[in-house]
């Protein structure tokens, strides 16, 4: 089986990634069932460390790859679905298999854009701002084009994909 990379990210309007620490604070009932619908589609979910340490891994509904340098969060620690993976990110989703969902932070994130290792990404822009951990959208995503844009009340959601060199 081939891997296919997607990537979901909630922001506000500001480009902050974190409220108080979480991206929970930004998400809407509409964006948390769009995230359930794409985990629904994933084999395995990726994430980085910073993400194991702030946000609830504890358990999870698909295998769980952490990538980082140091050893496995202890928020993580009791998932027995978790496990760790250290070295080139390039090199850790080339063997992995199938379709893996990246709901790492911007910082893992935008590690993986550059790369040009995400396939697609689901964006959530909702209307909090002052929040943490800004991100201007228009470079972040560099190098991806905008493939769809659907507002619902408040709310926009962007997917965009690789652009052809």
């Amino acid at each position: 089986m081939a891997t296919r990379v997607i990537a979901n990210l909630v922001i506000g309007a500001d480009g902050c990634t974190t409220l108080d620490g979480r991206s929970r604070g930004l998400s809407s009932a509409e964006d948390r069932t769009r995230f359930h619908t794409l985990r629904s589609q994933a084999d395995l979910l990726l994430i980085g460390a910073n993400t194991a340490r702030h946000e609830p891994y504890r358990s999870t509904p698909l295998p769980l790859v952490v990538v980082t340098h140091g050893q496995m969060p202890e928020e993580v620690c009791a998932n027995p679905r978790a496990h760790v993976r250290s070295g080139d990110l390039s090199q850790i989703i080339h063997e992995l298999d199938g379709v893996v969902l990246i709901e790492a932070g911007p910082q893992l994130l935008k590690k993986a854009l550059e790369q040009k290792l995400v396939d697609e990404v689901f964006i959530t822009q909702t209307n909090v701002v002052s929040g943490e951990n800004c991100i201007d959208i228009n470079s972040f995503f560099s190098g991806y084009k905008e493939s769809a844009r659907e507002a619902i009340g408040e709310e926009v959601f962007f997917t965009f994909v690789r652009a052809l060199a």
